[in-house]
């Protein structure tokens, strides 16, 4: 059956969720009760090292290092006058990304709702010029924003790719992680960025650090790099350094891991019953090392570990997971956004809007919404609401505002190319060489 969630509990899980951000906001000098206990997280060696640098024949440019570099020294202030110069509807805005079926839906939600991005799917369009038409056009409704648009697109390459006909073609990550060549998987992802940034998209929903070894999730088997931690640690972090290297960002998917379960959270919640020492010493290390190499995002999935949260709350309205884990154990200090909502992992009907705003609290940056207007608007209800009740606090809207605003500021170093300029690029001689050993075997 579809896990259902009652309007009475989300009264008392607000409550809850409330309180512990209330905590969280006090002095750092207050002792911090319930953690003394707690097994420390992986540490930054534990997650494996790529020191190989990409192929010489492949054109990617040499590695620059795991970390963006530190913003320059006016940097902050100049964050906190685009914050202030912001509308509450503005703020609450830029927290969802979403999906379209109309170009009609795609204007409302920018101009009229100011969405901080838009995912596209292969309904969008049919070729590269209509892709690239599309995304000028986009960016067109985005101008009066004081902040560029997230356009984005599920590109892992192989079963899961939104990229049209024409480009280069890269096979499923189960294949290229058969190589164990990073640089071949690096050169998939700088080829990919490339690509995309030529159609006009600046964020890549990927890589996939999931790791597989349960042969029944014939849903996530071809789309993971491995079946140990060691294996999708490395490629993970080879891709996203590929996929940096072309400025497109990336998004980690999907935390805290999806391979140990064979239900699909599109159709209900899985539900992992794994210890916290177990996770800490698999499903997490791949997401420690996508945190050392500098991920602009994590995905966090719509699914339950009991053991590590007694809730048995889905990972994306999980204070553990979000908090306790990702934010204060391991170290993330960048954007969380959600799988889709709309998948029947996540509550549905009546309970959607409560879910909202206990993830929201619960510590989500984005909301991802792929498809219905009415659950978008649904959203925004949700946190505007959330805001006007003092269940949400602005300062609360502000700490995931700041977040996003300096992600987005290294969206404005992304090249822009004209149509001419991206046929050159799109499924390019270049590519087909970087990636050769993949086409051919």
């Amino acid at each position: 059956m579809i896990f259902r969630y009652r309007r009475s509990y989300f009264s008392v899980l607000l409550a809850l969720i409330l309180s512990f951000s209330i905590l969280l906001s006090l002095p750092a000098c207050v002792p911090h009760t319930g953690q003394d206990n707690k097994e420390p997280a992986p540490s930054p060696s534990a997650a494996p090292r790529e020191t190989e640098e990409p192929a010489e024949e492949t054109s990617a440019p040499a590695d620059t290092g795991d970390m963006e570099p530190d913003p320059r020294p006016d940097s902050e202030s100049e964050y906190r006058e685009i914050l202030a110069s912001m509308t509450l509807e503005q703020k609450i805005g830029q927290l969802l990304l979403v999906g379209y079926s109309s170009d009609e839906q795609a204007e409302t939600m920018i101009r009229d709702h100011k969405v901080g991005g838009i995912v596209l799917f292969r309904r969008n369009f049919d070729t590269f010029e209509e892709l690239h038409q599309i995304t000028g056009r986009l960016r067109e409704y985005n101008q009066k924003s004081p902040l560029p648009l997230w356009i984005a697109l599920d590109e892992e390459g192989g079963t899961v790719t939104r990229l049209p006909s024409g480009k280069t073609p890269i096979p499923d990550a189960r294949k290229v992680g058969s190589f164990d060549d990073v640089s071949l998987t690096r050169a998939t992802g700088w080829v990919i960025g490339r690509e995309m940034a030529a159609a006009g998209a600046n964020l890549d929903f990927a890589p996939v650090v999931d790791i597989v070894d349960n042969p029944d999730n014939e849903f996530m088997l071809k789309r993971s790099y491995g079946s140990t931690a060691d294996m999708v640690a490395r490629h993970g972090r080879a891709f996203f350094q590929g996929l940096r290297e072309s400025g497109v960002q990336g998004c980690a998917k999907h935390f805290p891991g999806h391979g140990g379960t064979a239900v699909d959270s599109h159709k209900n919640m899985p539900v992992i019953d794994i210890s916290l020492e177990e996770w800490k010493q698999k499903d997490a290390v791949p997401f420690m090392a996508m945190i050392e190499a500098g991920i602009d995002m994590i995905m966090v999935g719509h699914l339950a570990y009991p053991q590590i949260d007694p809730s048995a709350l889905p990972a994306s309205m999980s204070v553990v997971f979000m908090q306790e884990l990702l934010r204060e154990q391991m170290g993330y200090k960048g954007l969380i956004i959600t799988d889709d909502i709309e998948m029947l992992g996540y509550p549905q009907g009546d309970d959607r809007k409560d879910a909202v705003v206990a993830s929201f609290l619960a510590g989500v940056d984005i909301f991802a919404v792929g498809h219905t207007l009415r659950v978008q608007l649904d959203v925004l209800e949700a946190l505007k609401e959330g805001v006007e009740t003092g269940v949400i606090s602005e300062k609360r809207i502000d700490d995931s505002l700041m977040r996003v605003i300096k992600a987005k500021q290294r969206l404005m170093d992304i090249q822009s190319y004209s149509l001419e300029e991206a046929r050159q690029i799109f499924g390019s001689d270049e590519h087909m060489e970087a990636v050769r050993v993949l086409i051919e075997n």
